[in-house]
Order: structure tokens, then C-alpha cells, then sequence
């Protein structure tokens, strides 16, 4: 979607139905003040001197800067570096109870911190960390940040910590980190992190694309629709390293959420986890229950994007699907805003679903995931006559 002119549904004006919008981008650069005011001079100089750093030239196809929506450009030619202007295109439009703000341009301009000093990228996900818990959560108290940590440089628990035991520890719900690394999520390497989340009973989330990195093993794509249709292929190396690799039973309190890497192929995956591990169960005999046991119980995912079969009325059946397989309170509302395929709360979740549905994904399953209390003064009207 690339414009804003939403013409919502007729409805009463009864009973609302809270929302909460779980991915949501702040898009400044380096250079922007919010950001660059919390670089030491160090890292500034270096930056105007020697740059950020790049693998082999552009990272990406070619696309539009930000794959913005047309609209979300502020008076001064930038994209989602405006809070106010955020605000009022999204969470005053739908009358929201929360956003959470997530930046993954950080592990991308970062590379991960694989290719510039380590000081560098860490001074740069610091100064992110921060703009948003006091340039945005400050402008609006909706808003609600990640704490973006590098997955592949030791400290990002002393990240997470100082985080949250920080002036701004209450405005951050959530850790977000590259789903892409240097090895599979499930090695030891990651631990510390997955520890600091539990002790912290924050979720540890993960947002396309990775690192800067392809999202493929096969080599980079030589097109934006390549790259955009492959994003899916990250959880399906995600999931199963963090399950086979025991890190549930350890850490029996981790929740994982899978942010804009669909949700459709979560319940025949888990029918797949489930019947490679009654062929092998030999092998991975540390674990305690079935892996779409530790699906079902560890992770969430966001509606966006939302995989539409070409004949609307099966769409039904795959939300059903999804819900009979035990999955019912694990989705979650999501915009994507400022990107060019913004979801509105309307599109991402049409009046046509059942009430108790609509409420679970509009608000309640984040609600509980993240902590933040649904505002009984705001969110949609339930459907006329409900």
C-alpha cells in the first residue's frame, strides 16, 4: 500500500476493539541528529572520513530508498525520522493503545558489525537503542522500542542490560536481532542473550532481512521481488536450530517473535518438525517434548505480510488452520508502516472475522506477549450490529 486515503468500514460506535501494532519502523540515518547526537566524536569523525563500510558495493537490488509508502515522506524529504508525523498517519488514525518500535536498519547499516571496527557498530546500536526510547517514546507514549542488539559481536546481553536497567528500562518491550549470523541461532555462542531475555522476561524478536546478508544460501538475488518473495526462507532455518539445539529446555521461559516472515507455513512446518523428529529421534534425544510443542508454546509471529490465496473466501481457511493447530493466540497485528506494503488494521484483519478473533490479533495476543495493558478508551468499533 502506498497511500494513506483509507476508507474505513461503517460501523457502530460501541464496544472497541484494542490495538496494538508490533512492528513498526523508525527509519532515521547515521547522520540524522537524533542518531548521530548519541555517536561519541570518535565514531562521528570516522564516519565522515571513512564511511560506513560496504560488501562489494549496493546490498540490495535496486528499490525504492526505504521501499517507502508515497505519503510517509515528511516536509523536509525524510522517511520515518518524523515521530509526529507517524503518529498521525498510524496510531491517531486507528486510535491505537501501543506501537512497538523496531529498527533493524541498524544490524543492516552495520553489516552486523562484520566489516567496520567493533567500537563502531556497537557506539552505532547504542545510539539507536537510545533515540528511540527519547526521541520517540518521549514524543509519544504510545510508542514502545526494541533494544537492537548485534548477534554476532560478544556483549549483546550488556546491551539488553543496560537497556533496561536504564532511566528508559520501561519503554523497552522487546530485544530485535538479525535472523541471519555468522552460525545458527541455536550454537552456545547466543546464550548469554537468550538468558538476559528470559531474566528480563522481554521477548527476543527477529526481523527480516539479516545483516545486510541475502536471504537465501544460494547467493544474492539480482531482483527487489527476488529478495522481497525470499524472506520467507529465514524462520525455516531459525526455528528448528533454536528447537534441535535444546535452547527451550534451557531457557523454558524465551519468547521468540518472528516479525514480517509470514505466518502461513507455521502449521504444516510444524507437522514437518514433528515427523523428522519421530524419524531421528535418536539423534536429538535431549529433547523433552515435540518440536510443534515448542512452536506452539515459544513463538509469535505478525500479520504482515499476509499471504492471500487467490480466491478470497479460502482465506478463512487458513486463518482455521492456523487456529486449530494451536496457534490461535500466537498471531499479532501488524503495519509495517512506512513501507510501500503497509497493512491497515482493517486490511490485516477484515471486519468479516469473528469478533473473538479480530480481538485476539488486533491487541490481546500482544497485549499479553509484551506486557503493555490494552487502553479501554481506544481501538477499532467492533462491527455493527456485534
Amino acid at each position: 500500500m502506498t497511500i494513506t486515503t483509507l476508507n474505513t468500514p461503517a460501523t457502530s460506535r460501541g464496544s472497541k476493539l484494542g490495538v496494538i501494532d508490533v512492528d513498526f519502523h523508525p527509519m532515521p540515518l547515521p547522520a540524522d541528529p537524533q542518531i548521530a547526537n548519541h555517536i561519541p566524536q570518535r565514531w562521528r569523525d570516522y564516519i565522515s572520513r571513512y564511511g560506513l563500510g560496504a560488501m562489494g558495493g549496493g546490498v540490495y537490488p535496486s528499490q525504492r530508498e526505504f521501499t517507502h509508502r508515497l505519503d510517509a515522506v515528511d516536509v523536509n524529504g525524510r522517511v520515518g525520522v518524523d515521530p509526529h508525523l507517524a503518529v498521525e498517519q498510524v496510531l491517531d488514525l486507528f486510535d491505537m493503545t501501543a506501537a512497538v518500535l523496531t529498527c533493524p536498519q541498524t544490524y543492516i547499516i552495520t553489516n552486523g558489525g562484520a566489516n567496520m571496527p567493533h567500537q563502531l557498530a556497537t557506539s552505532l546500536y547504542r545510539a539507536y537503542n537510545n533515540a528511540l526510547a527519547e526521541t520517540w517514546c518521549g514524543t509519544d507514549d504510545r510508542f514502545r522500542a526494541s533494544i537492537t542488539v548485534a548477534r554476532d559481536i560478544p556483549g549483546g546481553e550488556k546491551e539488553i542490560e543496560r537497556c533496561k536497567e536504564g532511566e528508559n528500562g520501561d519503554k523497552f518491550v522487546q530485544v530485535l536481532m538479525s535472523p541471519s549470523g555468522q552460525d545458527p541461532l541455536g550454537k552456545h555462542r547466543y546464550w548469554p542473550i537468550f538468558e538476559a531475555c528470559e531474566h528480563y522476561d522481554i521477548p527476543l524478536s527477529f526481523h527480516v532481512p539479516g545483516m545486510g546478508r541475502q536471504p537465501t544460501g544460494a547467493g544474492r538475488q539480482n531482483f527487489y521481488a527476488e529478495t522481497h518473495a525470499a524472506f520467507g526462507v529465514l524462520p525455516l532455518a531459525l526455528v528448528p536450530s533454536l528447537i534441535f539445539e535444546g535452547v527451550f529446555d534451557r531457557f523454558p521461559k524465551l519468547k521468540i517473535a518472528v516479525l514480517e516472515m509470514g505466518w502461513d507455513w507455521v502449521a504444516p512446518f510444524s507437522w514437518r518438525l514433528d515427523a523428522t523428529y519421530n524419524a531421528l529421534r535418536d539423534e536429538v534425544s535431549h529433547l523433552q517434548r515435540k518440536p510443534s510443542e515448542y512452536l506452539k508454546e515459544h513463538f509469535w509471529f505478525s500479520t504482515q505480510p499476509l499471504e492471500e490465496p487467490e480466491r478470497p473466501d479460502q482465506l478463512e481457511d487458513v486463518f482455521r488452520m492456523f487456529e486449530e493447530s494451536g496457534f490461535a493466540n500466537r498471531l499479532m497485528f501488524s503495519s509495517d508502516y512506512p513501507h510501500w506494503d503497509y497493512d491497515s488494521p482493517y486490511e490485516s484483519v477484515p471486519e468479516s472475522f469473528p469478533e473473538e478473533r479480530r480481538r485476539r490479533i488486533l491487541g490481546e495476543n500482544a497485549s499479553k506477549l509484551y506486557g503493555i495493558p490494552l487502553r479501554e478508551d481506544s481501538g477499532l468499533p467492533s462491527p455493527a450490529g456485534a
